[in-house]
């Protein structure tokens, strides 16, 4: 078991993890058109931090929402916490997506009490959707083998970049006028610190971790099964030991697509044996677009608050990720 507090987020819908939260909560979306057109010249829309300028594009964005993230962590909880000595992971999207440059984002970050992001051990994950999830897998064999206090995740993506939204364009994976089975670009980073005990009040704890590889991909046609997911949810229940059915709700990062739910059903019809009366689902994409490699981040950072606040369904959750391009990850968390 490990604990991962968010320390930051910085979202369409909030520049906190409690606001965010509170946002979606409300289902309050922050859906508008952006400066960019499809290829039938109509107006994307989308979910953009409105603090940064419509005019700021490619790293410079990227940089920015990491920046953002850096200036809105709590002073009085990051005294609390031993910068300098913690590695940091930094989480974002997968090499084979258009965008921008990601070298050199960390350099510089600092907080607001001018501690530095930056620590021993640095770990870069590409892995999208699921990146936190393997960033949290990477921070446990730091805590194990390396001894060191606590690890920081920084996970930052944005989906709007005319690059990336070509791609989906042409892939037609973009919601637009025409394609109502797509995807809401969006855009967000988070800052969490992962440790084998709580070093902050308000947390998470993580009892099981599965990551696992899905051939049968929105981008191909092979036969569709749902197989990666549901692998990743039985390493995840067997880590925790615990069932399914006994887990009170679900987070996901499905964005739109049916592809997504359709694997979100089937993956857990083939683990569940007892039927839950239930089966809450919450979808954060639903008020802010799919936030590529920060989504995962929000699913904890949303879990956290749920916990915290007292309106979670229950005492456990889980939570899922999927890739573009095949790895899937589940997580079994409780208060």
């Amino acid at each position: 078991m490990i604990a991962i507090s968010c320390l930051s987020l910085v979202s369409p819908v909030g520049y906190s993890a409690a606001s965010t939260a509170a946002a979606m909560r409300a289902n309050i979306a922050a859906f508008a058109e952006l400066s960019y057109r499809d290829a039938d010249g109509e107006p994307i829309r989308g979910a953009s931090v409105d603090v940064l300028p419509a005019t700021m594009r490619g790293r410079d964005r990227v940089a920015a929402l990491a920046r953002l993230a850096a200036e809105q962590v709590d002073p009085k909880q990051a005294d609390r916490l031993p910068w300098g000595e913690m590695p940091i992971i930094l989480c974002t999207r997968e090499p084979q997506v258009p965008g921008p440059r990601l070298n050199g984002i960390v350099g510089g970050l600092a907080l607001p009490n001018g501690a530095s992001l930056v620590g021993p051990h640095s770990v870069h994950v590409t892995e999208g959707a699921v990146s936190i999830f393997v960033g949290i897998w990477h921070a446990r064999k730091l805590l194990a083998e390396r001894k060191v206090p606590a690890c920081i995740i920084l996970a930052v993506d944005t989906l709007i970049d005319s690059r990336t939204l070509g791609w989906l364009d042409k892939a037609g994976r973009l919601k637009t006028s025409i394609v109502t089975d797509g995807l809401i670009p969006g855009e967000a980073a988070s800052i969490s610190v992962v440790s084998a005990r709580p070093l902050l009040e308000s947390h998470v704890t993580v009892h099981g971790l599965g990551l696992a590889r899905e051939t049968a991909t929105v981008l191909n046609e092979e036969p569709f099964r749902g197989d990666g997911l549901a692998s990743a949810l039985r390493m995840a229940l067997a880590e925790a030991v615990v069932e399914i059915h006994d887990v009170a709700f679900r987070l996901s990062d499905v964005a739109g697509e049916s592809y997504a739910f359709e694997e979100l059903v089937v993956a857990q019809m083939r683990v569940m044996r007892t039927v839950r009366p239930e089966q809450l689902v919450w979808l954060a994409a639903g008020c802010i677009g799919d936030c590529g490699a920060a989504a995962g981040s929000i699913q904890f950072a949303w879990a956290e608050q749920a916990f915290r606040r007292g309106y979670a369904p229950g005492p456990s959750a889980v939570l899922y990720g999927s890739s573009t391009f095949g790895n899937r990850a589940a997580a079994i968390v409780t208060a």
